[in-house]
């Protein structure tokens, strides 16, 4: 699609070669790099497009290959400049576009956000929008570097941001890390409802800031559990597989020992730790199903129309004025875009009303078992997004008159790790090795 794009820019002539020695004039433009492309024979013809540039390096080629050359057609916008030469406001109306579409091609038409689990793209764009991140905002104005820092300082639990300009949308990536157990987004999948929050952090570490990547560090364990699997790339292993662990213990030192001539450690050499340390820990599990139930059930009434927006600004067919009691409102927005990804500050919305109702119904035991089953497994799969993974489980339904108990605890393995500062008494010995 480029190039052809600037081959229209550039102009190029369809021609058509007669002769009998086409062949030889092929060669000749191979050997000269003249480009030719789209070549059609047609019996002892042939035909062909070329650049308007090559077509002036013909006339020594068609001497030495005794062909014939016309040219049946000129495309570009050279060739329709010069055709138009006399319509002056034609012209400059073209030209206007042009820049228009230049003016375009500097701003960001698109703000695209994947990765993110526990935070919600309105909580993303409401953050973007406080630090001026919006859309229509020139693209030299956005330091992408600086950008992927800020969100990552301002949502801790991303571990890993990315943000890079396409075309004319801005696109962040984020990763995110491991929930601590008893936060409200780990403990709580669809429809579930879950036991009390734990505390996992200690007040005096609850008290100091984390490292930043890199930093010569320590990593520790966040919550007390068994260390199921520990493998270090780069720091000193404090702790072996199966070691039970508390909130705050060191798992890996940052602090890698140098040793003299006799076997004594003569100082330490100071890194930022790497490793992958899983730790088995308990969770637990709890829900509450009545048999009770008010469901939405949908009359198949609708009500359906576009809105046309330039920007913020509409346009065109309005909104639907719904007469339904109750009605669900869903928007599906779609953006115009020239090229994959050249977007376009043009916006059409198809908006539906759906009418519905409520009725009251009882569940069988049956419905209710097949739900907890259903609630049970997005909660799994929530877990598994967050990187948590399930050893054992041991829940249970228990039966009452009016709902059911789902409950029981999970047996689960996550990196509850942080990084700390480093070891206060490797510090002290450094200290007293560098200065005697």
């Amino acid at each position: 699609m480029e190039l052809k794009i600037l081959r229209l820019l550039r102009g190029y002539v369809r021609i058509r070669i007669t002769g009998d020695s086409c062949g030889r004039f092929l060669n000749l433009c191979a050997f000269h790099k003249i480009i030719l492309w789209d070549l059609c024979p047609d019996g002892e013809s042939c035909e062909a497009n070329l650049s308007k540039e090559d077509f002036r390096k013909l006339r020594t080629i068609i001497r030495k290959s005794h062909v014939r050359i016309r040219i049946t057609g000129r495309y570009g916008l050279p060739f329709f400049v010069h055709r138009n030469r006399k319509r002056k406001v034609y012209l400059a109306g073209i030209a206007a576009a042009a820049l228009f579409m230049v003016w375009l091609s500097s701003h960001i038409w698109l703000i695209t956000i994947d990765g993110n689990v526990s935070q919600t793209d309105d909580v993303l764009f409401e953050y973007l929008n406080g630090i001026g991140i919006t859309h229509g905002m020139l693209k030299k104005n956005v330091d992408c570097r600086a950008l992927a820092a800020d969100i990552r300082n301002y949502f801790t639990d991303f571990t890993w941001v990315a943000a890079r300009l396409e075309g004319t949308q801005l696109v962040i990536s984020v990763k995110e890390g491991i929930l601590k157990e008893g936060t409200e987004e780990a403990q709580t999948g669809p429809k579930s409802e879950t036991g009390e929050e734990e505390k996992k952090e200690s007040g005096e570490s609850g008290m100091q800031s984390e490292p930043e990547e890199g930093e010569p560090a320590d990593l520790a364990a966040s919550e007390a559990g068994t260390v199921a699997s520990i493998y270090v790339r780069r720091g000193l292993p404090q702790v072996e597989a199966g070691a039970q662990v508390e909130a705050g213990d060191i798992l890996v030192s940052g602090a890698l020992p140098v040793y003299d001539d006799s076997g004594s450690v003569r100082t330490y050499q100071y890194v930022s730790p790497d490793a992958d340390i899983v730790i088995r820990s308990t969770m637990e599990y709890h829900e509450r199903i009545p048999f009770a139930v008010r469901r939405k059930v949908y009359t198949g009434e609708t009500k359906k129309g576009i809105l046309l927006r330039v920007a913020d600004i509409p346009f065109g067919i309005g909104s639907i004025d719904s007469s339904f009691e109750k009605f669900d409102f869903e928007r599906e927005i779609r953006q115009a875009k020239l090229f994959e990804n050249f977007y376009l500050p043009l916006y059409a919305e198809l908006l539906t009303v759906r009418e519905y109702v409520y009725r009251d119904e009882i569940m069988t035991k049956e419905q209710a078992k097949a739900l907890a089953a259903e609630n049970f497994r997005q909660f799994l799969i929530n877990l598994r997004q967050k990187g948590v993974q399930l050893f054992e489980n041991d829940v249970k339904i228990e039966w009452y008159e009016n709902f059911c108990a789902v409950s029981g605890t999970l047996d689960v393995g996550k990196e509850a790790v942080r990084r700390v500062t480093l070891h206060r008494e490797l510090q002290e010995e450094l200290h007293t090795d560098e200065h005697g």
